[in-house]
C-alpha cells in the first residue's frame, strides 16, 4: 500500500515538473533579459543601417542632379582670347548678339580672330584683323529672303530641292550663297553669286540610314 503511495507521489511530481518545463518553454523570448537586450541591439543596429542607406541615396541623388544641372549650363565662353579691338568692334557693330565661340587662327601667316554669334534667329560668324577689321563676314538668311536670281537659278536647275540652309559669305567686296539643298534622299551644297551663277558645286551625299523600301 505504502508502495502504491509512493509511486503516485513520484508520478505526480513528474507530472507537474513536465507541465512547469513545458510552461517555462512557452514563455515570450522578451522575458529573458539577455534575448531582450540582443534584440534591441539588432533593431538598433537595423535602424543605424537604414539610416545610413538612406543618407547615401539622397547624397547620389543629389550628387546626379548637380551633374544633370552642369551639364545643361552653357560652357562659358573665354573672351580673353579676343583683342580689345576686336570686341570693341563686334559689340558696336552687334550690341545685342550672343557670343557663342572665340578664337585665335592663323592664315597664311596672318593672324585672324573668329567670333561665332547669334543675334536672335540669325547666326552670325566674323572674322577679324587684330585692329579689329572684317575680314570675312557669313550670316543665315531664310531661303525665302534670297534674292530672285538665286531663287530662279534654284528654280532652273535644282527644281523641286528644299533649302535646308542659306547663308550669306560676305569676303571683302565679294559676296556669295552658301546653300544646303536637299533633293529627294540626298543632300548636296552649292555656292551661288548675287547675279544667279553658280559658283561651287558639292557632291551629293546620301543620307546615313537611308529608308527601307517595302
Amino acid at each position: 500500500m505504502k508502495l502504491r503511495n509512493l509511486a503516485a507521489l513520484l508520478i505526480a511530481a513528474a507530472f507537474l515538473f513536465a507541465v512547469g518545463c513545458k510552461d517555462k518553454a512557452k514563455e515570450p523570448a522578451a522575458a529573458n533579459p539577455e534575448v531582450k537586450a540582443k534584440a534591441a541591439d539588432t533593431e538598433k543596429k537595423e535602424a543605424v543601417e537604414k539610416k545610413e542607406a538612406k543618407e547615401q541615396d539622397e547624397e547620389k541623388e543629389e550628387a546626379e542632379e548637380k551633374g544633370e544641372k552642369a551639364e545643361a549650363k552653357p560652357a562659358v565662353v573665354d573672351l580673353k582670347v579676343l583683342p580689345e579691338a576686336v570686341l570693341a568692334a563686334f559689340k558696336a557693330a552687334y550690341p545685342k548678339a550672343e557670343i557663342k565661340g572665340a578664337s585665335k587662327e592663323v592664315e597664311n601667316g596672318a593672324t585672324q580672330f573668329e567670333i561665332e554669334s547669334v543675334d536672335g534667329k540669325l547666326n552670325r560668324d566674323l572674322l577679324y584683323t587684330p585692329e579689329g577689321k572684317v575680314i570675312e563676314f557669313e550670316e543665315t538668311i531664310a531661303p525665302e529672303n534670297l534674292p530672285e536670281a538665286v531663287q530662279k537659278t534654284l528654280a532652273k536647275d535644282y527644281p523641286g530641292a528644299k533649302v535646308l540652309k542659306a547663308e550669306i559669305l560676305t569676303k571683302g567686296e565679294v559676296k556669295l550663297f552658301e546653300l544646303s539643298l536637299q533633293i529627294n534622299d540626298k543632300k548636296m551644297g552649292v555656292t551661288i553669286d548675287p547675279a544667279g551663277k553658280i559658283v561651287e558645286k558639292e557632291p551629293a551625299e546620301k543620307p546615313a540610314n537611308p529608308p527601307v523600301k517595302k
